[in-house]
C-alpha cells in the first residue's frame, strides 16, 4: 500500500466520521424512547421518524381469518378487519403473503365508502399458490389534527390445506 492510498483511506475514514457524527435530526422533537436516533438506527430500534408515528400494534385494529382449503381453481377465501381509530378519516392497506413469502393478494379500504368492521375476502388461484401456513398484514394511516399518522397491525395467520 502505497503512503498516498493509505493516507485517502484515512482522510476518507475521517470524512465519513465526521459526516455522521456532526449530522443533525431532521426532527426536533425529544425522541420518545431511550433508544432511538442513530444508535436505535445501528441497531434496528425504532424508525426514521423516532417511531412517533409509526408502530407495530394491535392498539388500532387487527384482521383475522379462519383456516381452510385451498380449494382448485380460483376463489374468495374470508377474512375479517377492524379499524380502531376515533378519526373517520383513515385508509386501510391488507395484504396476503403466501408461505414462500410472496404476497399473493391485497386489498384497500377506506373511510369514506367503507365500515371501520367488516368481513372481506381475498381472491386468488391455488395454481399459482402454495397451501400451508398464510400471513395477513395491514397498514392504516388516518389523519386528524396533529397530521397523518402510521400503524402496521400485529400480522395475523391461518392455514390453508390441500383437500
Amino acid at each position: 500500500m502505497t503512503p498516498v492510498t493509505r493516507s485517502g483511506i484515512v482522510l476518507g475514514c475521517a470524512a465519513l466520521a465526521a459526516g455522521v457524527l456532526t449530522a443533525v435530526p431532521v426532527q426536533a422533537d425529544p425522541p420518545p424512547d431511550p433508544v432511538s436516533g442513530l444508535v436505535g438506527q445501528v441497531l434496528g430500534h425504532g424508525q426514521k421518524d423516532g417511531g412517533r408515528h409509526q408502530r407495530t400494534t394491535n392498539e388500532r385494529g387487527h384482521t383475522g381469518a379462519r383456516d381452510g382449503v385451498l380449494r382448485r381453481g380460483c376463489h374468495d377465501y374470508p377474512y375479517r378487519y377492524v379499524v380502531a381509530v376515533r378519526s373517520n378519516d383513515w385508509t386501510l392497506e391488507t395484504f396476503l403473503d403466501d408461505r414462500t413469502g410472496d404476497t399473493v393478494a391485497s386489498g384497500a379500504f377506506a373511510a369514506d365508502s367503507d365500515p371501520k368492521k367488516a368481513r372481506r375476502t381475498f381472491r386468488f388461484c391455488r395454481y399459482s399458490t402454495y397451501a400451508g401456513k398464510f400471513k395477513i398484514r395491514a397498514k392504516l394511516t388516518w389523519y386528524n389534527d396533529a397530521g397523518e399518522h402510521v400503524a402496521w397491525f400485529e400480522p395475523t395467520y391461518f392455514r390453508l390445506r390441500r383437500p
